[in-house]
């Protein structure tokens, strides 16, 4: 979509200075349900004063968008947040709008590795949590969005960027196909384990 299309859709009027392709479609696990999620970085400060605002959808929720102000991007990609990394990580083809030149200022690798795990961590405490509570589809996808963290936290390690965003779509079926009532989070701790300790070396 046009950028014009994508900020009618979604009622922003702020000055836009990026927009950045997000989820399933970028990963390549999307499929005619899925929807469109974009980053989206205004000029200025957002009119709510967050640095970022969650959830902006369309009427019918077929387009989301997540909205940071130039101020909070630039916060998110100092401090390693994944959702920034993969959009600095896009092919310049991918991106749908970029006016401004964001990029990493700075790099110290274990700052990385320490961001990337407290958020994989993070990720797997509420997919227990939902476990606990019977609700096994949402520990299924937390525990993935674990591991696809922590995977993609070994590429940034290694390359300073995300070069496979389709690392983990094989992962993805594997863990979508096992039945909700069988899936123990407790199954993939030795995964997780063996990744976050590959980020910490």
């Amino acid at each position: 979509m046009a950028p014009e299309e994508i900020l009618k859709e979604l009622n922003i009027t702020d000055d836009i200075i990026a927009i950045f392709p997000y989820g399933s479609q970028v990963y390549g696990t999307a499929n005619r349900f899925s929807d469109h999620d974009y980053i989206i970085v205004a000029k200025s400060t957002l009119a709510s004063g967050a640095f970022r605002d969650n959830a902006v959808s369309n009427a019918d929720y077929t387009i989301q968008g997540t909205l940071y102000s130039r101020a909070g991007f630039i916060d998110a990609i100092n401090n390693y947040e994944m959702p920034a990394m993969e959009c600095l990580s896009l092919e310049p083809e991918q991106v749908v709008l970029k006016k401004w030149p964001f990029k990493i200022t700075k790099w110290v690798e274990k700052d990385m590795a320490k961001k990337v795990i407290e958020k994989a961590s993070a990720s797997r405490f509420i997919a227990d949590k939902n476990a606990k509570h019977d609700h096994r589809e949402q520990a299924k996808k937390g525990m993935f969005h674990a591991l696809r963290i922590l995977y993609f936290g070994l590429q940034l390690k290694e390359h300073q960027k995300i070069v496979d965003f389709g690392e983990c779509n094989k992962l993805y079926t594997q863990m979508m196909m096992i039945d909700a009532e069988d899936f123990d989070t407790r199954n993939w701790y030795a995964r997780f384990d063996e990744l976050k300790n590959k980020l910490e070396s």
